[in-house]
């Protein structure tokens, strides 16, 4: 579901908006990272580009091989492009060459997004770093910016008071499992489909 968007590149709307930014940042001399949790879109998102990115880095790929990608990234003068699993570039790896970010869907666990921004961040930067959130209304991107954010404020709440903050067992990280099923259930119901199939309309009396 989070990878529809992206699954007939031609009519994405997401892509189409993806290479726009990568485009603005070109006319500007500005390094790009692009994130995604799935391979699969890196590889559209690659073949949209025409071979013009570094990576992907992935996590199959050996720390010291990581780091060569991005010191080839990193060393070209100007606008470059580099693309990245989030679990794999978002920590350990400096990507501080970096001006725009761009993530490619929401990610199911929000301190992923935080690592990956902060990849980007440098001591001292003069430039800001530009963050993209790729997202569409009215799909499972919402769903899940709904559930997550109810969710974030629900662990803030506790958080500020730490004797209660473990208190609650709503109060902490959502499971993958348990998020997929509540988006599962409720784009279901928005779609009006059963698990045996679309639901049937009542006949006019």
């Amino acid at each position: 579901m989070r990878r529809a968007a992206y699954a007939a590149p031609d009519t994405s709307a997401k892509l189409k908006r993806l290479l726009e930014l990568v485009e603005d940042a070109q006319a500007n001399g500005l390094k790009v990272v692009i994130f995604s949790y799935f391979r699969d879109v890196l590889a559209a998102v690659q073949a949209a580009l025409r071979g013009r990115a570094h990576g992907p880095i992935s996590g199959d790929l050996p720390p010291v091989r990581r780091q060569r990608v991005v010191d080839g990234y990193s060393g070209v003068r100007g606008h470059a492009v580099l693309l990245s699993q989030i679990q794999a570039g978002g920590v350990g790896l400096n990507l501080q060459a970096a001006s725009v970010v761009i993530l490619c869907e929401p990610q199911v666990k929000p301190s992923m997004e935080t690592q990956a921004v902060a990849r980007a961040h440098r001591m001292g930067q003069v430039r800001k770093v530009q963050v993209h959130r790729l997202l569409t209304v009215d799909t499972v991107d919402q769903r899940m910016l709904e559930i997550l954010s109810a969710k974030t404020a629900l662990f803030d709440a506790y958080a500020r008071r730490s004797d209660l903050a473990e208190s609650s067992t709503d109060a902490v990280d959502i499971s993958e499992r348990a998020l997929a099923r509540q988006i599962i259930e409720e784009e279901q119901l928005r779609l009006r489909i059963t698990p045996d199939g679309p639901r049937d309309e009542p006949e006019p009396l």
